[in-house]
């Protein structure tokens, strides 16, 4: 089974492939547009333990998040944000809201730093070389 980790690189290269396919077919390449476009693109899922997810919510909703200004920050408050809709909805608690939105809804983002995002799309192009070669 593939760690929560290699699942979000692979649908993360998903994603760039399907940046570059969607590319008119006279513009080059700019690695670093597909990146972030491709980072900023939805993402299948939240690459999260259930377990960590809910600790990070009870954290933010008791305000001692250490984060300011972070993707994480943003990817928590994302999953609180749902968690509250869904549970107003329902009228369940957080544990239960949480896992239906983490086996349910998709993210709006891949939640990932710009650096790391250029490298895997630099991994994909030296893997696409190399299978040329």
């Amino acid at each position: 089974m593939l760690s929560l980790i290699e699942t979000r690189n692979r649908h993360f290269l998903e994603a760039c492939r399907r940046v570059i396919r969607n590319l008119p077919a006279d513009e080059e390449i700019n690695i670093s547009k597909v990146a972030m476009t491709a980072a900023l693109s939805p993402a299948p899922h939240y690459y999260c333990t259930y377990t960590y997810a809910l600790r990070m919510l009870r954290v933010l909703r008791h305000g001692r998040m250490p984060l300011r200004r972070d993707r994480r920050l943003a990817l928590w408050e994302e999953l609180n944000m749902k968690c509250t809709v869904y549970m107003a909805r329902t009228g369940c608690n957080l544990p239960e809201a949480l896992g239906y939105i983490l086996a349910s809804e998709s993210a709006s983002q891949f939640f990932i730093a710009p650096s790391t995002a250029l490298r895997l799309v630099q991994r994909l192009r030296s893997a696409s070389a190399a299978a040329r070669s």
